[in-house]
């Protein structure tokens, strides 16, 4: 069996390539670590530069998309020395990797497999032409799709070859840390009640309503400071006292981050490209043992169904500061830890697909297409 990956390099603020995050990375990476024939193929869509590295037993080319090399290697499959045709391409990041992708597995005659760990046609950057839809095009034309979410996948599966795929995790990167010594490391006041929100700022994301449930906390006399970190976006003003913002924190510091707090929060409104979304940032604040509060969001309830339903008295009513406060107040008060999801590092995800991987190709390849 021999895999072509073609992924997004830089995703959720993140670089696939240097941080060797989420899916896009990991999945090959464990894939060609369990002797799989796979080739990882990055596309760049905000530098120049070029790559071809090796990570152990994974190759890895990260090509600008706006360079010659970048048609000359989706002409030869991601400009691999490949003695024989790939059976697999999985792509991976929005729908314009879908489309290449697919068109290349037409070529070389092989499977195609669209993974969408979100709703790519709710992305500020989508466009398709009039009277097409390439996402639902997309979606008909794969031979398995892969869904991240499970909200996601129950809008929009085509057939029994389609499967979730969640999110993964490091549980050597993201793992239980003392909290005085995590504060030290990320220089954070040690004797004040930490709540940290880490990852995206755009609106749909609540982290307006989390300042705002921090403020009427400290109103009500609570001695709490709100610890951000991630790209901000204008609509935010962060230089308020009741904010430490810690800017876009490297992955590779973000345990410390998490394990320095009392709390973490996710705040999520209600939207159709958040309720079909699955956050790492769940997964990971769970790893690290440390209490989640969080909205009444499909991004919790549908993909951590268990967890969900043990934080049932700490869930907020989405878009309501107040109702936030409160839950934070409580939580804050219980410290009430949550059980760790099964089957959620990435090697067991990985080793997972890859048999599915296997059953897909004894099949006829008729079968998993749409008309």
């Amino acid at each position: 069996m021999k895999i072509l990956f073609i992924g997004k390099r830089f995703y959720t603020n993140r670089d696939a390539l240097i941080e060797k995050y989420g899916r896009i990375y990991q999945l090959p990476w464990h894939w060609s670590q369990a002797k799989v024939d796979t080739k990882l193929w990055l596309i760049d869509y905000h530098t120049r530069t070029e790559f071809h590295r090796t990570d152990e037993t994974l190759e890895i080319h990260s090509t600008p998309i706006l360079s010659l090399n970048f048609f000359r290697h989706w002409i030869t499959g991601g400009g691999f020395k490949q003695p024989h045709p790939f059976d697999i391409v999985v792509a991976s990041g929005d729908c314009y990797i879908g489309l290449m992708a697919y068109l290349l597995a037409r070529r070389i005659r092989a499977q195609f497999i669209f993974d969408v760990y979100d709703k790519y046609d709710e992305f500020p950057g989508y466009r398709s032409p009039p009277g097409f839809d390439l996402f639902t095009y997309l979606l008909n034309k794969a031979d398995a799709r892969w869904f991240a979410s499970r909200a996601l996948m129950n809008s929009l599966h085509r057939s029994p070859n389609d499967c979730l795929v969640p999110n993964g995790l490091d549980l050597r990167r993201f793992e239980p840390r003392d909290l005085r010594t995590s504060r030290e490391i990320m220089n954070l006041p040690q004797n004040i009640l930490l709540v940290g929100y880490f990852g995206g700022m755009e609106p749909d994301r609540g982290v307006a309503d989390l300042i705002d449930a921090i403020t009427l906390l400290r109103n009500q006399g609570v001695e709490v400071l709100l610890v951000l970190g991630g790209k901000s976006v204008p609509e935010l003003n962060l230089q308020r006292p009741e904010i430490l913002y810690l800017g876009d924190i490297p992955y590779e510091r973000m345990p410390d981050a998490l394990a320095a707090c009392d709390l973490l929060a996710v705040p999520y409104r209600r939207s159709p490209f958040m309720d079909a979304g699955s956050s790492n940032k769940i997964a990971e604040a769970i790893a690290c043992r440390r209490p989640v509060v969080a909205t009444r969001s499909p991004n919790l309830t549908a993909n951590f169904p268990d967890q969900a339903r043990q934080l049932e008295p700490f869930l907020a009513t989405p878009s309501d500061p107040s109702s936030l406060a409160r839950s934070i107040l409580l939580q804050s008060q219980q410290r009430v830890l949550v059980d760790m999801p099964e089957n959620m590092t990435w090697c067991s995800i990985a080793q997972n697909l890859a048999q599915k991987l296997e059953s897909l190709l004894k099949q006829p390849k008729e079968e998993h297409a749409q008309p």
